[in-house]
């Protein structure tokens, strides 16, 4: 494989770097979807202004980063099949690391007015660009490393382990900000979120810091010595695999659509109902943390039974419980919520850890990295940017009354994914070229 032998230690580390890069990254842009729902209607608008519109309007910067991705994988993946993946995965930290560390800085709307909102914005593109050349590479990277091993989907799972961390590690820093009184400087609408967001700068120049350590993959190395590498993969891309990247799009739009759903929109909707902000964000802290098990089962579980198999019963069982999920949230009881959170976490992050090895399998080396990155982030404009503002908008204020738009859009979107799974190819076992 690319002229040198892989060693079970050399996919260790690689799955090791990997993991860190992406945690990171999910960190920032988790934290930046906690900041609209939380922090910048109150920050980024009048006082006068009206709360659900500010909610609104917030949600929609956050979107953005959503429709920025496919853009970033387009970018990442052209350098990634045609420099190499590190290459491309080292940029795409730094852009990342650069528009977080613009918005810990940001003046609010009584300095600059609505300035603040729009060069928010903007910072969210750049994050949005940065995470949508990262999962690609990232896949790619660790898959190709482990392309001989029967435990592929399990080594792939590694790289989805940055989403729960990142999520966690997200939750649990705005939680504990949370905790501080209003009239102290550390509080979550004081300096706490900005200290948020400046960890989250820091942590990308050590991540950039891992990467450089780490060496190439070694089928990336094999195209090259063959003459082999695309001229303009991520154009190429387009016109050979485009209905397989629509359908692998489709395929997950219920996880990614799911997964925001769950993580952010709900810390909204619990505090809309009279559940303590602090509590709803521990919920999701505690929930995501247990995913981190629940990734690596459902890993193993592909690797024995199949891509698509897993995925369907990850997903079959999300459709059932989508309906039940809102209702317990209602309950007001931690336990039960976290029971709640913890049951949506199987169906969203169960499925989660299958798609590096299901995507990865379904594109040569030549256009790994675009065919995985395009994929993957196709649905994010459609599924996790849309889905929270199109529950915010159905549910609005009335929680009580329009419970059920809640569930509905769950259920739609995990429909649409078991339709596309449908009509996909099994990819267990395939040769990895």
């Amino acid at each position: 494989m690319g002229g040198r032998e892989i060693s079970t230690g050399q996919v260790i580390k690689v799955a090791v770097g990997t993991s860190l890069g992406t945690t990171i990254e999910w960190y920032d842009f988790f934290l930046y979807g906690y900041a609209a729902s939380l922090i910048f209607p109150k920050l980024f608008f009048p006082p006068s202004y009206n709360p659900l519109t500010a909610l609104l309007v917030s949600l929609s910067t956050y979107a953005v980063g959503f429709v920025a991705r496919p853009v970033g994988a387009m970018i990442f993946g052209h350098l990634g099949d045609k420099l190499g993946r590190r290459t491309g995965l080292l940029w795409d930290l730094i852009l990342m690391g650069i528009g977080t560390g613009i918005i810990g800085f940001l003046p609010g709307y009584s300095q600059i007015g609505f300035l603040a909102l729009t060069i928010a914005t903007i910072s969210r593109i750049l994050q949005g660009i940065g995470v949508g050349g990262e999962w690609g590479g990232a896949t790619t990277w660790l898959t190709e490393y482990a392309a001989k091993s029967r435990w592929r989907a399990f080594w792939g799972s590694w790289v989805q382990q940055g989403v729960p961390i990142g999520l966690l590690w997200a939750s649990a820093i705005l939680g504990l900000f949370a905790t501080f009184p209003s009239s102290s400087p550390l509080a979550l609408l004081n300096y706490g979120w900005r200290i948020a967001f400046w960890i989250g700068a820091i942590a990308a120049v050590i991540g950039i810091v891992i990467r450089l350590a780490l060496l190439e993959s070694p089928l990336f190395e094999r195209v090259i010595e063959k003459g082999e590498v695309s001229k303009i993969p991520s154009i190429e891309i387009w016109r050979k695999y485009w209905s397989k990247i629509l359908l692998l799009a489709a395929s997950w739009a219920a996880q990614n659509a799911g997964f925001y759903l769950y993580s952010v929109y709900s810390v909204t909707f619990l505090a809309g109902i009279g559940f303590p902000k602090s509590l709803g964000l521990l919920s999701v802290t505690v929930s995501a943390l247990i995913g981190i098990f629940i990734t690596v089962l459902f890993g193993i579980l592909s690797d024995k039974i199949g891509r698509r198999l897993g995925m369907m019963i990850a997903f079959g069982f999300g459709l059932a419980f989508s309906f039940p999920y809102v209702l317990l949230l209602f309950s007001k009881s931690f336990s039960i919520i976290l029971l709640a959170q913890t049951l949506m976490v199987v169906a969203v992050l169960g499925s989660y850890a299958i798609i590096p090895a299901f995507f990865a399998e379904n594109f040569p080396t030549k256009y790994r990295y675009s065919g995985t990155g395009l994929s993957y982030h196709m649905a994010a404009p459609f599924a996790g940017g849309l889905a929270p503002i199109i529950v915010a908008d159905l549910v609005g204020e009335k929680y009580l009354v329009n419970w059920w738009a809640f569930g509905a859009v769950f259920a739609a979107y995990f429909i649409i994914s078991l339709i596309a799974l449908a009509v996909l190819k099994e990819t267990k076992g395939k040769e990895m070229d």
